[in-house]
């Protein structure tokens, strides 16, 4: 099972970035509104309902693939799944408590637009 994990790490590199840019831009195109408030509550959810019992910012998603990190040897990366593509993409490091900050605004300030948008359709 061990050699499939390294196309699962991929994998999950797809599935988080896919959700990411999902949740950043789904609520452009009305086609998708409804879905991207969805996955963007959802997401709100894991991270303070969730987070109640797991930790702040819970996300079942990167705890799954910490763990296929994990078993690759790699270790166990004590950054967020943004924080961690941050880094990687700009080749520095960035203070986590910035990031959490700028995620959260972001993600806050899209779902408020996504409630707007998707109540549009209703009223």
């Amino acid at each position: 099972m061990k050699r499939f994990y390294p196309a699962l790490n991929a994998l999950f590199h797809l599935v988080h970035v896919t959700i990411i840019l999902f949740v950043l831009l789904g609520w452009m195109w009305a086609p998708t509104r409804t879905a991207h408030l969805v996955v963007t509550l959802l997401t709100l959810a894991s991270w303070f309902v969730l987070g109640i019992w797991m930790g702040p910012g819970y996300c079942p998603v990167t705890s799954w693939h910490w763990a296929i990190k994990e078993s690759l040897g790699g270790g166990r990366p004590e950054a967020t799944y943004v924080q961690l593509l941050g880094e990687t993409l700009l080749r520095r490091t960035l203070n986590s408590s910035a990031v959490d900050r700028l995620v959260v605004v972001t993600t806050v300030v899209i779902a408020t637009a996504s409630l707007v948008l998707n109540a549009k359709r209703f009223f």
